[in-house]
């Protein structure tokens, strides 16, 4: 692009998900600008502008370069963003350039990609190119197929190469064989990495797939005696928000995992009550019961706290530990159930668990960050709220113990025997 705009008096937009994510490419193309006199010259600036400003943070929506003969070379960006709901692209109407390069294409819905296609106009002599990786069977798989497209493809094998070839010559490689070995562990590896797209029957039109699939589940279900159980038992506690949704009360051990209790009691006093009451029943320290601590719940926390039952609120939209993997606790805790049902974990035979086959997830943009879908999206397109798989995924948010919470673990200990049931 760069080259294109300092040599003819063409139009060249970049578009992508949102205006920060465009603000890559040009980004680039700000660093690049200056990487020779002939292209520094060209570039149109301001006399209120500053270059050093400019080149430190590469945040410009718009550049113009002067080719000569009073004409201009012009590249912006457009945010083609999918979420808002009210405009649905409508923002791109209007906009052309007969040059047009999508980053993260495959997170553009189609129908805003077709608005964006628009912007092409009738002109013969245009460009149009989709960059990203295959998150979603929609216009970007359907380009994948069609002849008037030149597919480049650069999985993780061909950077492996260029990287050995990087280090030969004494260069920092782009990845290293190593990286791969823990990346492959990682969701959507051949999606992010392979460059795969996904089957039909494991993602919707959105990005959307199942977290856990009935198969997955039917495993699962099986019944263990408590002689059987393995490790520290711990609760989650997912309290109700009025409007049909339920009280959940789950206790889980390294190997297993029951549905203790589940009512729609709205009455704070008497979840607190309950949460007491199964604690001091099966054992659990109340530094090992993990509550949501998000509205409603926030209140159940706060009593329990007036009477020295130290737990753990958890605020779910709260930055996740491996935040460069998780957009949120939510969704690192969910992908920590998977991994636990994976690698042998069981259910007790309760319907009530049909409830992890509604949930879903994606991954947000190339850096593969994982994301869940909203509970409101879940109950919008007919499901129940999923509040005994809430509980569930609540009691993987902390291992049990951890050192630095020795002490307070001690100073809970001092008081549980004395904790009233209300």
């Amino acid at each position: 692009m760069l080259t294109r705009v300092t040599t003819f008096p063409e139009k060249w937009a970049i578009v992508a998900p949102s205006a920060e994510k465009a603000r890559i490419i040009m980004g680039y193309i700000i660093d690049h600008t200056f990487d020779n006199p002939y292209t520094a010259a060209q570039l149109e600036v301001d006399k209120t502008e500053n270059i050093k400003r400019l080149r430190r943070e590469r945040s410009k929506n718009k550049l113009t370069y002067n080719v000569g003969n009073g004409l201009l070379g012009e590249v912006f960006i457009v945010s083609a963003d999918s979420r808002n709901k009210l405009r649905r692209g409508e923002g791109i109407m209007g906009l052309g350039s007969p040059n047009v390069v999508m980053d993260e294409a495959a997170l553009i819905d189609d129908d805003i990609e077709s608005k964006i296609f628009r912007m092409l106009g009738d002109n013969m002599d245009n460009f149009y190119c989709k960059i990203g990786n295959p998150f979603r069977r929609n216009h970007f798989l359907k380009s994948s197929f069609d002849p008037n497209y030149k597919i480049i493809n650069i999985p993780y094998q061909i950077s492996l190469e260029e990287s050995n070839e990087r280090m030969a010559m004494g260069l920092e490689p782009r990845i290293t064989q190593p990286f791969i070995d823990e990346a492959i562990k990682k969701p959507d590896f051949d999606i992010l990495y392979e460059n795969k797209f996904p089957k039909a029957d494991r993602i919707d039109e959105k990005g959307w797939s199942h977290l856990i699939l009935d198969t997955e589940l039917d495993l699962a279900k099986a019944k263990i005696e408590p002689s059987g159980w393995i490790g520290k038992k711990v609760l989650g506690v997912d309290v109700a928000r009025g409007g049909g949704n339920y009280n959940a009360w789950v206790l889980r051990c390294a190997n297993f995992a029951t549905l203790l209790a589940r009512n729609e009691d709205n009455d704070i006093m008497s979840v607190v009550g309950t949460t007491i009451r199964l604690a001091k029943e099966h054992g659990v320290h109340p530094h090992n019961v993990f509550i949501d601590d998000t509205g409603v719940g926030a209140g159940v926390t706060d009593r329990l706290r007036e009477q020295r039952f130290y737990c753990n609120p958890v605020k779910l939209a709260m930055k996740a530990d491996e935040e460069n993997s998780y957009r949120n606790r939510r969704a690192e805790d969910y992908w920590k159930v998977k991994q636990w049902l994976n690698q042998g974990g069981k259910l007790d035979a309760d319907e009530n668990w049909d409830e992890l086959l509604h949930l879903k997830y994606r991954a947000m943009d190339s850096t593969g960050k994982l994301e869940m879908q909203p509970k409101k999206d879940m109950i919008a397109s007919g499901f129940p709220s999923p509040d005994v798989a809430d509980a569930l995924m609540l009691t993987f948010d902390k291992p049990p113990y951890r050192p630095e919470e020795a002490k307070l673990e001690a100073e809970a200990s001092q008081d549980f025997d004395k904790y009233s049931v209300i």
